[in-house]
């Protein structure tokens, strides 16, 4: 039986963005693959992919990383849809925790507190840190306004301020909405970042970072 799922639609399309933009780390969100697709039947040797599928129908993240870079995962969330790898840089002294992350538009908001708990400076200080994914908060200020009172709004400073990150992205990535973020630590390893055309209703985000390109791709 042919693999079913949002991602399973649009292979040649997901491919062919990827050979465009030839990333070294690639970040999926709303997968919908399950426990019975393997792998070989989505994603290419010459990445080596890690999944975090959802339990029920839909959702789903993944990371994928080309398979000469030194990368192992780090954790996957039980309750959410979060998923970490390690990545080594171009100088192998240094690793980088990539997350990715999806969050459903009627999800619990604890997972902004779970992502705080599972990358915050109190458990490594000098970790060096990418979250990347959509977590459908669309009137959130990723800047951690100071002045935000909501319990959402609390729980975001809480993850930005108090954990040394920055959100790159100031662009829609979704009509006039910005979904999908990225939020890097320290911000200065960044050396740019654009918005380009997807596979799906939402934008894909081109970063470069460090040396290496790294591409989220919605769907």
């Amino acid at each position: 039986m042919p693999p079913q799922g949002v991602i399973c639609n649009k292979i040649l399309e997901f491919w062919n963005l990827i050979d465009t933009y030839n990333p070294d780390v690639v970040i999926g969100t709303e997968s919908w693959l399950s426990e019975e697709i393997n792998n070989a039947e989505i994603f290419r040797d010459d990445y080596i992919t890690f999944r975090r599928d959802r339990f029920s129908r839909g959702g789903g993240v993944f990371i994928c990383v080309k398979n000469y870079i030194d990368c192992k995962v780090m954790w996957t969330d039980d309750v959410f849809e979060m998923i970490a790898v390690e990545v080594k840089g171009r100088n192998p002294k240094f690793a980088w925790e990539v997350v990715e992350v999806y969050r459903a538009p009627n999800e619990d908001m604890r997972v902004i507190e779970r992502l705080a708990d599972r990358t915050g400076f109190t458990r490594n200080s000098t970790k060096r840190s990418i979250i990347g994914g959509d977590l459908n908060l669309t009137y959130a200020d990723w800047n951690g306004n100071a002045g935000g009172n909501s319990g959402t709004q609390a729980r975001i400073n809480s993850l930005v301020w108090e954990n040394g990150y920055s959100q790159v992205i100031d662009s829609p990535t979704r009509g006039n909405a910005l979904l999908d973020v990225y939020l890097i630590r320290p911000e200065s390893s960044v050396t740019s970042s654009g918005i380009v055309q997807g596979v799906s209703d939402h934008l894909a985000v081109i970063l470069k970072w460090n040396g290496r390109t790294h591409a989220l791709n919605r769907r």
